[in-house]
């Protein structure tokens, strides 16, 4: 779709582009542009294509890192999600959660005690519950176990070369094959 092309390429240009080699202000008005989505498209549409960026861009911990400072950056993390321990819980699955680098885990702390908070989830409010860690968090641990469980079950899939695939639940509503699910 050109919707989803219109959407996709600005949020794949500005998470991709790497700070070192792109001039200050090209990095800018790439960062301009990502921001100004939520109000072209919503921050419905805008979360889910980011989540689909970080499914299939960020493959180190390192990318994980950039993606979620940026996204930090945009102050997308203050904007509440319907299902932030799924999507924080892939983040952390990704960047080795209790093994991630310290940029990473860095990073992907800065994110949950603000994206968490914001989702309705106050526990994760350091103001209130200054010794919070995702890594001690029950919910937190469930997710990324979940996801690691979606993983090995998509591989053991895709080894078995069965002809047939089945897409892991994702968070954010995401739609594939025309139906939307949405996790609360």
């Amino acid at each position: 779709m050109s919707n989803d092309h219109d959407l996709e390429t600005p949020i794949k240009n500005y998470f991709d582009a790497d700070s070192d080699l792109v001039p200050y202000e090209e990095l800018r008005a790439l960062e301009k542009q990502a921001a100004r989505l939520v109000s072209e498209y919503g921050w419905d549409a805008v979360r889910q294509a980011f989540f689909r960026y970080v499914r299939n861009e960020c493959k180190t911990s390192d990318d994980i890192a950039r993606a979620a400072f940026r996204y930090e950056g945009l102050n997308w993390n203050k904007k509440p999600i319907p299902d932030p321990y799924e999507f924080l819980g892939y983040l952390y699955y990704k960047a080795g959660f209790r093994k991630a680098s310290p940029k990473a885990a860095h990073a992907l702390d800065d994110l949950c005690i603000t994206i968490l908070p914001a989702s309705g989830y106050p526990e994760a409010n350091i103001y209130y519950h200054p010794y919070y860690a995702a890594e001690a968090d029950p919910k937190m641990i469930a997710a990324v176990e979940r996801w690691r469980q979606r993983e090995a079950n998509e591989a053991g899939e895709d080894s078995n070369d069965t002809g047939t695939t089945s897409d892991p639940q994702e968070p954010h509503g995401i739609q594939r094959t025309g139906e939307t699910r949405d996790l609360m």
